[in-house]
């Protein structure tokens, strides 16, 4: 991969799922990546062995890749401080690079000899406008601490469309809470995966409660969470909620729901 990335101008989605890749082989693979002419869009990592240091072996590549819209991380081992780092990373270059875009707006409609460009950051050759849309951190090991750092990222700095955080079981439901409660006035988000979090049905509630207000989520992945018709039932009522925006695609396998109430459920989804 590192050769193809070295030799070629056109890989735009590198996938290397379920490949032992480590902190180490990754750092190697940054160092072709960064360097490569390939215009990467997606940075598919999905099932393998990086640690919090490939965290900021990963912040290095998109500081260098700010076209990079995608990370997919699930099932490696980056655990609350790998996602911390992470994610304060990516806040910060977005940031950063929407002052850079509003400087050279300014610029460019009242130039001047004191209004200059700003310095673009090491390694970029033109301007990019970083926004990260797609991020899986599911399978990494999250406690309470790393929901929490998720939650304060989507209130405060989040652009994502896709967020997958299946497998995160270690997270309490006052975790789960602040997390879902962030979700409300999100606008952005139209797809969440948490499947595998023994939610239960207070867990269930509480996102019920946030389907309730969050108008942007279309598609919701529920499978293996424990949720019986208590929590079918709050979901039901977030459902009714929603006429103006239906659910497009809700997953409940695996759940202790009875079939008539999933039957009512899935008449509530509108299908595309």
């Amino acid at each position: 991969m590192m050769t193809v990335l070295s030799m070629s101008d056109e890989v735009e989605q590198l996938v290397l799922r379920n490949t032992d890749l480590t902190d180490d082989l990754l750092l190697s693979l940054a160092g072709s990546l960064k360097s490569s002419l390939s215009e990467v869009t997606l940075l598919n990592l999905n099932l393998n062995l990086i640690g919090p240091y490939g965290a900021h072996i990963l912040l290095d590549v998109l500081r260098v890749k700010p076209q990079v819209k995608g990370l997919h991380l699930f099932g490696n081992k980056l655990r609350d401080h790998g996602v911390l780092t992470l994610l304060n990373g990516i806040a910060e270059l977005q940031e950063q690079t929407a002052r850079a875009a509003a400087a050279i707006q300014q610029a460019m409609l009242f130039p001047s000899e004191h209004n200059m460009l700003p310095q673009l950051p090491s390694g970029w050759s033109s301007f990019r406008l970083f926004t990260l849309l797609e991020l899986d951190i599911g399978g990494n090991g999250l406690s309470s601490d790393g929901v929490k750092v998720l939650a304060s990222y989507m209130r405060s700095h989040s652009y994502l469309q896709y967020l997958g955080l299946a497998q995160t079981s270690g997270a309490d439901l006052a975790a789960w809470k602040e997390l879902f409660d962030s979700l409300k006035g999100n606008s952005s988000l139209t797809q969440i995966i948490l499947d595998e979090n023994n939610l239960g049905d207070p867990g269930v509630r509480l996102l019920a409660d946030m389907l309730k207000e969050n108008m942007s989520l279309q598609q919701v992945d529920l499978d293996k969470n424990c949720i019986s018709d208590v929590g079918g039932n709050d979901i039901m009522g977030a459902l009714l909620c929603r006429t103006q925006f239906p659910l497009r695609h809700l997953s409940l396998q695996e759940n202790n729901i009875s079939a008539g109430l999933m039957s009512r459920i899935q008449e509530e989804v509108k299908y595309k």
